[in-house]
């Protein structure tokens, strides 16, 4: 009878975890990705504040970096130079694409500016790290922004928000 019952206690609780496992994998690799979204903003700070070197056609330039999102492409982004000082992405100032490795998407890419209503949704938003001061400039389709929210959504559409503030802060609820 106490075998029964320990298999059967067993059996219950397996089968809880079998059930759950799915979205939990989901929630690790939506955690994941929008983890490392915010550790490829920090490296694109770190490369501008460490006057990292960029090199194209045999020049040298010692510019502001930056990270480039465009929703029309939800599965990667771009660590840019900005050696011509636009503030924006132009594609001959490429460092790296960084493409996402779940099946997690861009879902938003939002920006604020300090005099509109927050919520304002693009299809493009440049986030440069200008040296050698440590201010951060976001950018939306053609205006300037307070901040960034990227939303980072699962296949099952759980979000995760990333922010992205003007004083070079970045967090991820």
């Amino acid at each position: 009878m106490e075998m029964i019952i320990t298999v059967g206690i067993f059996i219950v609780i397996t089968s809880l975890i079998f059930i759950n496992y799915p979205q939990f994998i989901e929630r690790v690799s939506l955690t994941r990705t929008s983890q490392e979204i915010a550790l490829s903003l920090h490296q694109a700070r770190t490369y501008a504040l460490s006057v990292k070197q960029f090199t194209l056609d045999g020049v040298s330039y010692f510019a502001g970096y930056g990270i480039y999102f465009d929703i029309s492409t939800p599965d990667s982004y771009i660590l840019f130079a900005d050696i011509n000082e636009n503030r924006k992405y132009d594609e001959y100032e490429k460092v790296e694409e960084f493409k996402i490795q779940t099946h997690c998407k861009f879902a938003n890419l939002c920006i604020n500016q300090k005099s509109s209503p927050p919520g304002n949704c693009v299809s493009k938003v440049n986030v440069v790290y200008q040296r050698p001061a440590p201010d951060v400039s976001i950018k939306g389709d053609a205006s300037f922004a307070s901040d960034a929210e990227i939303y980072i959504e699962s296949p099952s559409g759980i979000q995760k928000l990333i922010t992205v503030w003007s004083t070079g802060q970045v967090s991820v609820e």
